[in-house]
């Protein structure tokens, strides 16, 4: 359902490193919802088979992205509907964790990552099921009317089973958070069902239970600039590894692309960086942090990875060039490898 794009990060098979499949096997399933693609690896001696475990995966999404779809009708766009009015309104059970989480994370980002600036990305041509249409950027006294001030989960007060905000200008807007919020749910389920080994992708964004048998959970990383994978990763047990990028979703005018991803800080889409992962162990966290990343860009998301206490990040830019944090670099297995990673050091490049 986001619709972010995301650099696709692609699990490996465990057995496609040694020289023969370990038993039992791996087996993975997946389907398609939204356009998205998205798939379960669990082993056969799971407590609960792999179809079993993917039709509550599917019914935890369609619930989940029921509840938060940004322009069709839902709890979300009804509530929308009605921040404007500055007025109390009863305030959906369903949305409540979204929304408390959003308030904490757009806090630690330092509204680097911010639900609330909905209206921007509507404003932009981004609520649409065709993100990379040609067309023409808003005009800056549009941009700047949304800006005035701008909207921040800040803005919005609950009051026991009521809500309102205090900005009109606020609209809820959770896509670059949704698979983090819902792969928690997820894996929170499959531990109370037994289940200690799982590796679910989310369309690119993926989380690590456990691991593949005797060995690590291995992912690519997919190259943004040309076909196949940019790096390989062994991956630690519980491991978030969420992916923000901009090198597919955009449209350019004029010789200038614009990304996907808004600045809520600025109202403008982000500049250059063309991805940026993240791997924690909280997938809401991962998911979040890797579009305030991506969102600061180049110059200013060294300094927020530290302040957000990000150990293990990995930046793409427009150039092409590589920058990871020291505890990522040397896990990273780059195809190409006279390619170079810089360091991400104590806040800033070197």
């Amino acid at each position: 359902m986001k619709r972010r794009d995301f650099l696709k990060l692609l699990p490996l098979a465990p057995w496609a490193v040694g020289c023969s499949p370990p038993t039992p096997r791996i087996q993975t399933q997946g389907f398609l919802l939204y356009g998205m693609l998205i798939q379960l690896s669990l082993s056969e001696r799971a407590p609960q088979s792999i179809e079993s475990a993917l039709a509550e995966v599917e019914h935890l999404f369609k619930q989940e992205y029921a509840i938060i779809h940004p322009w069709q009708d839902s709890p979300l766009t009804r509530l929308n509907a009605r921040l404007p009015s500055g007025d109390w309104i009863d305030l959906d059970p369903a949305l409540r964790p979204w929304i408390e989480r959003a308030q904490a994370l757009e806090k630690l980002s330092d509204a680097y990552f911010s639900p609330a600036a909905g209206s921007l990305v509507k404003l932009w041509g981004f609520h649409s099921g065709q993100p990379n249409q040609e067309r023409s950027p808003p005009a800056p006294n549009a941009i700047d009317a949304l800006m005035q001030p701008p909207p921040r989960m800040s803005d919005l007060e609950i009051d026991g089973e009521r809500i309102r905000s205090v900005n009109p200008h606020v609209q809820l807007d959770f896509n670059a958070i949704a698979e983090g919020f819902v792969a928690q749910k997820i894996m929170t389920q499959f531990k109370s069902n037994g289940i200690h080994d799982a590796l679910l992708d989310t369309g690119g964004d993926i989380y690590a239970l456990g691991q593949a048998e005797t060995r690590p959970w291995r992912v690519a990383i997919q190259n943004p600039f040309a076909e196949g994978a940019l790096a390989t990763l062994d991956v630690t047990p519980s491991s978030a590894i969420f992916t923000s990028g901009s090198y597919r979703k955009q449209f350019t005018y004029q010789g200038t692309r614009y990304s996907h991803v808004i600045n809520p800080r600025t109202g403008w889409p982000s500049q250059g960086l063309v991805s940026a992962t993240v791997i924690t162990t909280d997938t809401l966290l991962a998911d979040a942090t890797a579009t305030a990343l991506l969102a600061a860009g180049m110059s200013n998301a060294p300094q927020l990875a530290a302040r957000m206490g990000l150990h293990e990040v990995l930046l793409v830019d427009a150039q092409g060039g590589l920058h990871a944090s020291p505890a990522l670099a040397p896990r990273l297995k780059l195809v190409n490898t006279a390619q170079t990673v810089q360091m991400l050091i104590q806040g800033s490049r070197s």
